[in-house]
């Protein structure tokens, strides 16, 4: 299909329409981290069974700007591989289903493993080169379980989503609510997954009743996330660009 320019976008000119697809969620993905990172801090402290560390606002901001980078590969790196995967699936199976989505994101979240682990670590405070070297065929397994289980919570989501609308009308407020609602359900999803990585990366057991530790900061960060990543795109892509 033909991309179609915006007028009343900025953005939406030159070589912006074409290569939107690809930079804009990167990029609204680093800023939507950003207020939300210290929330992820937290989660992977109490997922360890840890105290949590008490930060300053400027330090809570100068911990989400660290993270930005590697938020915005990891966001990078899973829509290229995607992009890639999901046409393949859907032809596998005869067109979009939740079987092909379910399976599209177990395969994504296989290939992005590494920079997923690298992204999980950071929130247990290890460096790119210990996340790296202490990932294992049991960590890929649960950011499998856990990508597949997102998408799970988001399918669900989404259902209430349409719900909203067809009730209160395609809004602002409804659609960030919706937002919110999509991001923080995924991510309550796949808690467990995350929760059973984090502690592999530090090379401690998993219990039952550890697995939803942290739970509570991490579905609020992730739908506060959702709703920022939401926002950040619209100003960065229109929707002709989407196309």
């Amino acid at each position: 299909m033909a991309t179609k320019v915006n007028s009343n976008n900025p953005a939406s000119s030159g070589v912006w329409p074409t290569i939107a697809h690809y930079v804009a969620p990167p990029m609204a993905a680093s800023v939507a981290i950003i207020p939300v990172f210290f929330d992820m801090l937290a989660k992977g402290a109490q997922q360890l069974e840890q105290r949590v560390t008490t930060l300053t606002f400027s330090d809570k901001v100068k911990a989400g700007f660290s993270a930005s980078p590697v938020v915005g590969a990891v966001v990078g790196s899973q829509m290229i591989v995607q992009s890639c995967v999901e046409p393949i699936v859907e032809k596998v199976s005869g067109g979009k289903s939740l079987q092909s989505k379910f399976l599209s994101a177990a395969i994504v979240g296989s290939a992005s493993a590494p920079v997923i682990a690298v992204f999980n670590g950071l929130t247990a405070k290890m460096s790119f080169k210990q996340s790296l070297r202490s990932l294992t065929p049991l960590q890929v397994v649960a950011i499998s379980v856990q990508e597949t289980a997102f998408v799970g919570g988001l399918s669900a989501a989404d259902l209430l989503a349409g719900s909203m609308k067809e009730r209160f009308g395609d809004n602002s407020a409804v659609k960030y609510t919706a937002a919110f609602v999509s991001g923080a359900a995924g991510s309550l999803a796949g808690h467990p997954a995350n929760t059973a990585l984090t502690r592999w990366q530090k090379g401690l057991p998993v219990s039952a009743h550890q697995l939803m530790l942290g739970s509570v900061r991490k579905t609020r960060a992730m739908g506060c996330f959702s709703v920022i990543y939401t926002v950040v795109k619209e100003k960065l892509v229109s929707p002709s660009d989407e196309e």
